[in-house]
């Protein structure tokens, strides 16, 4: 007994910590492959670093310092060359994008947003469901899907509390079905009959799902998307731009949110029998944000004026002046919110540096040491030995190989960091298409893509745990919704990346 307790305490980050050492004195020590001592190197550091990151050992921040001490001890980079990447410009291009995502929230913005969207589709039940997930959806293209969905899931238990649904009531409804039973059993029953538990499990669903989908559709809206591009840039010398972006993903996030919401009101039928009850909630919610302020204004203003820069950029502005560039321009946005004020009298800036304190550093360290690793790979030559190593897939069709790349990444993002997922894949993709004659960049542009799409467990993305966390849906809901979702997304990825994607960038190219 005191052997089983004591192995009870012994946890996945208890057990990533012993192992990432000491894969890496292992493989250091076998030198497999017959590698180069660099490649083996690099191998043997991101087996490491990859293991903490999985496991959350350590906090995924600090593990991504790692590569500073690995690389130049086991001489794969010297300290400027594995620094450099932490500087990669997409780096910026996120920083600015998170400074103006930090604006649009201090004063509300993206609330008063939401509840326009919302008000417009009306109050019937499979409209107000929809209203939701574009509300949410077009959030998460410029701010955070963490902060999109704190902001939405209120709005949304607000209108189930209001249409009778409470915590307890749906947990009780949760706890009377069996966790085995098969959600397509109820799609006879008469929506009528159908328990009020319904309207906010639909409704939460459809916040944290539309959270991680809209965030595919724009450089700044993904992290993994962030990865690809400068991956991309770094390795290959391809400039990916916003623009390039928008009209390859864009149609994607469209369409897979449309089938989404076509998938949770089929499965689920929500209902809402006191519409008049709905709309004032609306009323009240306006009531609390008033009119807009002149702080909502400007930022606005800035707001506009970024997303005019990225769209115009390749025509008007780059022409004008060659220097101008996607994370310039985002940086410019997020210096301005430093400088303009709030209104004439008041000079306080619309963004103060305490503000600061809730950027998520962390995920530009991430992204940094995904950079990194990706050098590390090309300059220890582990890219060129994992591209040999993979030519037995070179019989496969790519589209089976894409499916396949889909399909392990978007397990894998279920339990770990979609973002890690995608810093540790890039350059294993890259080497993959590179042996197979594919153009490597479709493979690493359907790994960023699915590291975005996991829906099954409320650890996979914050979306989804920040809705388990409202009390209205458990795991098994999630998963038995999710499973379809993960699916469609395989397939709908696959599709865009192998039809679209040389269609959309030789448009904009």
């Amino acid at each position: 007994m005191p052997l089983r307790r004591h192995l009870g305490t012994i946890s996945r980050q208890h057990i990533g910590l012993v192992l990432g050492p000491t894969l890496f004195v292992g493989v250091l020590g076998v030198a497999p492959f017959q590698l180069p001592p660099s490649a083996t190197g690099a191998l043997a550091a991101t087996l490491w670093i990859g293991t903490w990151w999985v496991t959350e050992a350590i906090p995924i921040p600090a593990t991504s310092l790692l590569p500073i001490v690995l690389f130049p001890v086991t001489g794969v980079l010297d300290v400027p060359g594995t620094t450099a990447p932490y500087a990669d410009p997409i780096v910026f291009l996120l920083l600015g994008g998170f400074l103006l995502a930090l604006g649009v929230e201090r004063w509300g913005l993206h609330r008063r947003i939401a509840l326009v969207i919302v008000s417009l589709v009306g109050t019937r039940p499979r409209r107000v469901v929809l209203g939701f997930m574009v509300a949410t959806a077009f959030l998460s293209m410029w701010i955070s899907n963490s902060a999109t969905a704190m902001l939405m899931v209120p709005i949304g238990t607000a209108v189930v509390s209001a249409v009778g649904t409470s915590r307890s009531d749906t947990q009780s409804q949760n706890r009377e079905r069996s966790l085995g039973s098969d959600l397509l059993e109820g799609l006879g029953t008469d929506p009528d009959e159908r328990p009020a538990g319904t309207v906010g499990l639909t409704l939460l669903l459809a916040i944290a799902y539309s959270a991680s989908i809209g965030g595919t559709a724009t450089l700044i809206g993904s992290p993994p998307n962030a990865v690809f591009a400068g991956v991309a840039a770094s390795q290959l010398g391809l400039q990916i731009t916003f623009l390039d972006w928008l009209p390859f993903a864009g149609p994607l996030a469209a369409v897979f949110l449309l089938l989404t919401w076509q998938l949770l009101v089929t499965l689920l039928r929500p209902s809402l029998p006191k519409e008049a009850e709905f709309e004032a909630v609306l009323d009240r919610q306006r009531e609390e944000i008033g009119g807009i302020s002149q702080g909502e204004k400007r930022v606005l203003g800035v707001f506009v004026l970024v997303a005019a820069g990225w769209l115009l950029r390749p025509f008007v502005l780059q022409p004008l002046f060659s220097a101008i560039t996607d994370p310039l321009i985002a940086v410019v946005g997020g210096l301005l919110l430093f400088v303009v004020p709030v209104d004439a009298e008041d000079r306080t800036a619309l963004l103060e540096w305490t503000d600061t304190t809730a950027l998520p550093w962390g995920v530009l360290l991430l992204l940094g040491a995904g950079f990194s690793l990706a050098e590390g790979f090309r300059a220890s030559g582990l890219d060129q030995a994992v591209a040999y190593g993979l030519t037995g897939l070179v019989d496969y069709p790519t589209v089976l190989v894409l499916g396949a790349v889909a399909l392990v990444v978007i397990v894998l993002t279920e339990v770990t960091s979609n973002t890690a997922t995608a810093s540790v894949f890039m350059p294993i993709v890259l080497s993959l298409g590179i042996s197979l004659g594919t153009p490597p960049v479709t493979l690493m542009a359907t790994t960023a893509l699915a590291a975005s799409m996991a829906f099954m467990l409320p650890v996979a993305t914050p979306p989804n745990a920040i809705v388990f966390g409202s009390g209205y849906v458990t795991i098994p809901q999630m998963a038995r919704v999710g499973v379809w979702l993960n699916l469609l997304a395989v397939l709908l990825t696959v599709a865009v990346v192998y039809l679209w994607l040389p269609v959309a960038f030789s448009i904009v190219g």
